[in-house]
């Protein structure tokens, strides 16, 4: 509903919404106006480092880590039947769009052999990098467009071929003609009062989505709603597909009048694409930092996972308070972008590094030394609770450690008494009674098991949920200290 008596449609209640819907099921419908436009969609540049990392997340559900590890075994190279080991992919640490002209005549002749010229431009298309962008290696591409997914799937595990399939095609893609659409915008009259729109887009020409539409189809709905970062395509958003063919002044049937009830929502919380995204955004690190970026918020316990969001915990909280209150400056979002432009105009001789230096260290010596005697020991911190210790009944108090919190005797150092905070949530075998805490493994994997070991050994890797709780997207599976490795 777009206009109600020739004014913007404001309904803002329930009532409203069920009067004016009540009025308009006793009217006629027709087609008021049709508006029909050719629009081209141009292909995007191939993959730089951050841009991967973040389809990867939203198309494949990987984690940035994980993209970096997978990307980096295909570059190292991996055994093909006759041509031995090869490396599949370009340098995966890179800012640049830049694409060698070899590769660029072998993706032309290549594209010719498979779809026809039609599908060729006339020059090979050029890509801008962004400002500031180092260049010092190729975009991320196949070192062969020959080198379909489907002739080296044998060679991949099903990770390592859905990766390099989306990279092969990226490619592909940068180097093909735009997609031609029609738009097309139908205006509705319910009576003479009420004023529906909806569009659509017809495909004329696929140009580019002859590659690129399988990954483009990819990404589902849920996705979509989930997807904090990823690059929304405009028209995705209103438009309904094809629509049926019509034409001005034709009467319509109405089937159903639907009525929805939108609320204002808070911005999403960060995921790995999103995030990475606004460290680019923002000149925050170069692309080789963006994963060890965010698996140190997850190895250190700042951020935790839920679902997809990375969600801050209490220690990261705390964390970020303090370092606010006595390093400002440092933890200003500029910062960090400052400083990168600073170290490139020292390389380009513009400025002397002992000024930068010096910039630098007399204002963080003065912080340094004023927050070693206002900064407040969280570890030294106790909060006391009603637990009550099992040795000598003084009561638990709740400290924090290497691994976050822990209740402690409040008698320490004479009594060391120490046991993991409860979670509130039972052990779930028969007759044990003991409830789930959390632990800690060798490797500083996160688990919970019973509070009665040795005697139960029950262990899982995720709280059940509550009743109230809401359920999470697809689990990405564990933390990105996992998939890094060591």
């Amino acid at each position: 509903l777009d206009r109600i008596g020739g004014e913007k449609a404001d309904l803002k209640n329930r009532d409203q919404a069920e009067s004016a819907r009540q009025e308009m099921l006793s009217l006629p419908f027709r087609v008021d106006q049709i508006e029909r436009k050719e629009r081209s969609r141009k292909p995007q540049a191939p993959y730089t480092t951050s841009k991967l990392q973040q389809e990867a997340f939203n198309r494949l559900r990987f984690p940035a880590a994980k993209t970096m590890k997978i990307a980096q075994r295909l570059y190292e190279g991996v055994e093909l039947r006759e041509e031995g080991s090869v490396g599949l992919i370009t340098y995966m640490r890179t800012d640049s769009v830049h694409v060698a002209d070899s590769a660029k005549t072998e993706a032309a002749q290549y594209l010719r052999e498979r779809y026809g010229k039609e599908y060729l431009p006339d020059q090979p298309p050029v890509y801008k990098s962004k400002k500031g962008a180092q260049e010092a290696h190729e975009a991320v591409r196949p070192t062969s467009a020959r080198r379909d997914p489907e002739s080296v799937r044998y060679a991949l595990d099903d990770d390592e071929y859905r990766l390099y399939d989306l990279i092969w095609r990226k490619f592909l893609a940068s180097q093909m003609v735009p997609a031609v659409d029609e738009q097309i915008s139908v205006a509705v009259m319910a009576g003479e009062k009420f004023l529906l729109k909806v569009s659509g887009r017809r495909n004329l020409f696929p140009g580019f989505d002859a590659v690129y539409s399988a990954v483009r189809e990819e990404k589902s709905g849920a996705d979509k709603e989930d997807n904090a970062a990823g690059e929304k395509d405009s028209e995705e958003e209103f438009l309904t597909g094809d629509l049926p063919k019509l034409a001005a002044g034709e009467v319509l049937k109405l089937h159903e009048l639907m009525g929805y009830q939108h609320f204002t929502k808070p911005p999403s919380r960060f995921n790995d694409a999103s995030l990475v995204k606004i460290l680019e955004e923002k000149g925050i690190g170069r692309p080789s930092t963006y994963a060890p970026t965010i698996y140190t918020l997850l190895s250190r316990e700042y951020v935790n996972r839920k679902g997809s969001a990375l969600v801050p915990t209490e220690l990261g909280e705390i964390v970020v308070g303090l370092l606010v209150q006595h390093f400002p400056k440092i933890v200003d979002t500029p910062f960090t972008a400052q400083m990168e432009e600073e170290l490139d105009k020292i390389e380009d001789g513009e400025v002397g590094w002992v000024t930068v230096l010096k910039n630098f260290y007399q204002p963080f010596e003065s912080d340094v030394n004023a927050a070693k005697n206002e900064m407040k020991n969280i570890r030294q911190e106790s909060t006391p609770t009603d637990y009550v210790c099992d040795i000598c009944a003084k009561h638990l108090v709740v400290k924090w450690g290497r691994f976050g919190k822990f209740l402690a005797c409040s008698g320490f150092p004479d009594c060391k008494y120490t046991r993991s905070i409860p979670t509130g949530f039972l052990c779930p075998e028969p007759g044990c009674g003991g409830e789930l805490v959390k632990r800690m493994s060798k490797k500083r994997r996160t688990f919970y098991g019973c509070s009665n070991y040795p005697k139960c050994t029950h262990m899982t890797g995720r709280l059940p949920k509550r009743e109230d709780e809401i359920s999470d997207d697809d689990k990405i599976g564990e933390i990105d200290r996992e998939t890094l490795g060591p």
